[in-house]
């Protein structure tokens, strides 16, 4: 069993769906399929109608900030529905104007209000923006946070990860240096995996990415930490399960997956 803990498959196209959803049943992989606004959350429920390793949640990305910060309490139905609350957070840095910082803070806070009075789990973006998105989460109290695709200094990344905040690991790490030293540094306990499929591999390469990418990443995992293959699949575990906790949306999974098949 793999964790993939940031996927968007509302983003394949449905030529290609069937044979997503087979490699996810395959590789038993559970799949947290985050959304970047109102239409891909939907599309990632239809989804997840297709395989019940897939959990579907609602965010609007960084990028997407400008268009809903005017209305913010028209998204708190949709985040009472979903069982996380993601892909929320902040992007510096391929957003550089200002005024588009302004309204992703304030849609990130007003998700991070909500998610928190809900006790719900955070996926969150923070590219170029690592010190405020810790500043917002502390300063509004989130305990459960997954921050995906990590790739700012070392010296932040200490930050979050002793405030308990997990961190995950995925396709750059195949590539690039930086993401090896920090896949090195995040503590055992706060490891997570993830593809950030279909985007993430198709930006580094050209190639459309696929669940069974997540092999070569714990493949990749394995041998910075020094572990067996088996290992990292279940030190993975073992954190997803620890920061999943007794959520609702995770009780149903172990329902229909006992623990050692999950």
């Amino acid at each position: 069993m793999y964790i993939d803990a940031h996927a968007h498959l509302d983003k394949y196209d449905e030529a290609v769906l069937s044979q997503v959803i087979g490699e996810i049943e395959a590789s038993r992989i559970v799949t947290l399929s985050v959304s970047m606004d109102r239409a891909a959350y939907l599309k990632n429920k239809a989804v997840a109608a297709l395989s019940t390793r897939v959990v579907p949640s609602f965010g609007i990305h960084p990028w997407n900030a400008s268009d809903a910060h005017h209305d913010l309490q028209a998204l708190d139905k949709l985040i009472v529905e979903s069982p996380m609350v993601g892909e929320v957070g902040l992007d510096y840095h391929f957003v550089t104007e200002p005024e588009r910082h302004e309204a992703q803070r304030d849609v990130f806070k007003h998700f991070v209000r909500q998610g928190v009075a809900q006790n719900k789990i955070f996926n969150i973006h923070s590219k170029g923006a690592e010190a405020d998105v810790d500043f917002i989460l502390g300063d509004l109290g989130a305990r459960r946070a997954i921050l995906h695709w990590y790739s700012g200094p070392v010296s932040e990344l200490h930050k979050l990860t002793e405030k308990g905040f997990y961190v995950t690991v995925g396709v750059e790490m195949l590539f690039d240096s930086h993401i090896q030293a920090i896949a090195r540094a995040v503590p055992p306990d706060l490891l997570l995996t993830e593809t950030d499929n279909p985007g993430g591999y198709r930006w580094l390469t050209g190639t459309m990415g696929t669940p069974g990418l997540l092999k070569d990443v714990v493949e990749k995992l394995s041998e910075l930490r020094g572990w067996q293959h088996a290992q990292t699949k279940e030190v993975v575990f073992e954190n997803f399960n620890r920061l999943a906790g007794d959520d609702e949306w995770v009780q149903r999974l172990r329902r229909l997956f006992p623990l050692p098949d999950m």
